[in-house]
């Protein structure tokens, strides 16, 4: 009786047309829509190497840049690909072991969240 109700009313109609809106909806939650690398020193008064010399380390893994941007005492990464943000952390963390990197995470519509990376375990 009621797959005989269903099959007479446009509510089956209506939910197709709801399903693509509830999957991007939902799908949209997962992936945060930028992500910033902040590098810092883990010393005061200790050098920061130069922007060209983080893209290209992190170029040569194929980890998209949207921007490298100097600021007070440290040096501002925002990627392309926000995927990409747990392996450019561990690039930066194999090639600059004197330095923090702290991740900031952006979604729209959310205040965005600060992750600090351990510190390294190489001595250079």
């Amino acid at each position: 009786m009621v797959s005989r109700w269903l099959k007479n009313k446009p509510v089956w109609r209506l939910l197709l047309l709801l399903l693509p809106v509830i999957i991007m909806v939902t799908s949209s939650r997962h992936t945060p829509d930028e992500v910033t690398l902040h590098i810092s020193p883990q010393h005061q008064g200790a050098p920061l190497p130069d922007g060209f010399y983080i893209y290209q380390r992190l170029n040569e893994r194929g980890i998209g840049i949207e921007s490298i941007i100097p600021a007070q005492d440290s040096i501002v990464v925002r990627l392309s690909c926000p995927e990409q943000s747990r392996d450019a952390r561990e690039v930066l963390r194999m090639v600059l072991p004197q330095v923090k990197v702290v991740t900031q995470i952006a979604k729209s519509g959310q205040p965005a969240q600060k992750y600090s990376s351990p510190p390294s375990s190489h001595l250079g």
